[in-house]
């Protein structure tokens, strides 16, 4: 369970260490370097993640559109198109991960928004099945890096203690995607000009990609030591909180420290979870607007049906990493808000809703509410247990590998002969966050046991070779 680190500057004094607090001149500063580091960091983030959903999602818009008869698609090649996506998207997170940490995710966010910005222009010049397979394998490719390289980025200028929600306001920005994108679809298929609905809707959201991908290479700084916006007080403070979680904060990458993770059973588990919670993550992404859809009179309608259920879930995404923060709980609060969407679609699959339609639109609002929150939590806590900078980002690569994946068991579950319930492939879902809830809350009592034996002096956490009597797993 020990993360190899390096040792801190013996040079480098901490904060308060006399007194064995900060003091208050100290914290004043430590309060103006995060929200300086907010007003950089989380702004841009939150573009890019709006575009990473809108890019992402937009062929389930674009489905309640003319897109399969203007394509020819026939039988399951829409699911084939969604699977094929996620293959590239799973395969390429570690390999991407590992590239921030060598390159620096400052320079690896803004070039593959660029591209996958590209490949959605693209995406409206296809006019078969082949071509547009082929845009969304490659955009799949790109789209990969983003999360996974965002929580180390944002790993790197903050605190475990600070993490979940400052990744859950970037993070929202999936819910307000699905909205906006709801919106934009609505307007853009009601044109009659010279192109179709879902070709003004892959043009305007992935130049709108591009545009903000060539902005973030100005304004995401590498660190803070390197950044023109911090003090030097600012740079020293940052560094010894960076202290706190990591003492390998130099650009060196360790191939053993990553080759260490695959050997703690901690990490295999922390990869089936998101597998498990995954499959309702893509399940939301891409059959929201087919689920709403049997509601609307106009198809087109289904689209701005999708708007609520997602302003609400970002909503109480933002309240529950708020509220994980302060009692610096993970596990509980992901398995507590999935838990109600576990009961969404359950419902879902076994009540008559063909007949009551107003109960099953309630029940997407349900189904949202929670099933995006482990997404952000079970990386944090992940995050929040790795000391080394390289092998964080090996674990998080292998964290959103196996979510990715689970787009792969969405997509292949939501046949077309089960239309218009679904019923096989939400009972899926439902049981995979059931196996999840199980798998999340006995991690945290394992974790809850070695906090207890480290607090007793039974066992001691050791780290580079240092002992550390004060550290305790996050749970």
């Amino acid at each position: 369970m020990a993360d190899e680190e390096k040792q801190p500057d013996p040079n480098v004094v901490a904060i308060g260490s006399d007194s064995g607090s900060q003091t208050s001149q100290d914290k004043a500063l430590e309060r103006k370097l995060v929200w300086k580091t907010d007003l950089i960091l989380m702004p841009a983030l939150a573009m890019a993640y709006l575009t990473h959903t809108l890019d992402r999602a937009n062929l389930g818009n674009a489905k309640t559109d003319t897109l399969e008869k203007d394509l020819g698609l026939v039988g399951n090649q829409f699911s084939l198109l969604l699977i094929l996506f996620y293959i590239p998207y799973a395969l390429m997170n570690v390999p991407f991960t590992l590239l921030s940490k060598r390159f620096n995710a400052a320079v690896v966010i803004p070039t593959i928004m660029t591209c996958w910005g590209a490949m959605a222009m693209c995406a409206a010049a296809t006019k078969n099945f082949g071509g547009i397979l082929a845009t969304r394998i490659l955009m799949g490719a790109v789209e990969a890096a983003f999360l996974p390289c965002a929580i180390f980025y944002c790993s790197l200028f903050y605190t475990r203690r600070e993490l979940s929600f400052r990744t859950s306001i970037f993070g929202c920005m999936g819910f307000i995607a699905g909205a906006i994108s709801g919106l934009i679809a609505w307007s853009v298929f009601r044109w009659e000009k010279a192109l179709k609905g879902w070709q003004y809707l892959f043009i305007i959201e992935g130049s709108l990609t591009v545009g903000i991908g060539l902005l973030l290479f100005l304004i995401l700084p590498h660190s803070v030591e390197k950044s023109r916006w911090f003090s030097d007080e600012e740079k020293r403070l940052s560094r010894i909180r960076l202290e706190e979680d990591s003492q390998d904060v130099d650009k060196h990458f360790r191939w053993e420290d990553a080759k260490k993770e695959t050997k703690d059973w901690t990490t295999w588990i922390f990869t089936l979870m998101p597998l498990l919670y995954g499959v309702g993550v893509a399940s939301s992404s891409n059959f929201l607007p087919t689920i709403v859809k049997r509601i609307a009179v106009e198809p087109a309608k289904a689209n701005l049906y999708t708007v609520g259920p997602n302003l609400v879930a970002a909503a109480v995404q933002l309240a529950t990493t708020w509220i994980s923060d302060k009692l610096q709980q993970r596990a509980t609060i992901a398995c507590g808000t999935l838990f109600v969407s576990f009961l969404a679609w359950i419902l879902l699959a076994v009540l008559n809703l063909v007949k009551h339609v107003e109960v099953g639109y309630f029940l997407t609002y349900l189904l949202i509410f929670g099933n995006f929150t482990p997404g952000i939590l079970v990386p944090v806590w992940l995050a929040s247990n790795t000391t080394t900078t390289t092998g964080r980002a090996f674990r998080l690569g292998l964290n959103f590998m196996a979510q990715n994946l689970a787009g792969i068991i969405s997509s292949a579950v939501f046949r077309a002969q089960d239309a218009p319930v679904y019923k096989p492939a939400l009972i899926t879902v439902a049981c995979c966050q059931a196996v999840f809830m199980v798998l999340c809350l006995g991690l945290r009592e394992h974790f809850r046991r070695l906090n207890k034996k480290l607090e007793r002096g039974e066992v001691v956490h050791v780290s580079g070779g240092k002992e550390r009597p004060e550290y305790r797993y996050a749970l």
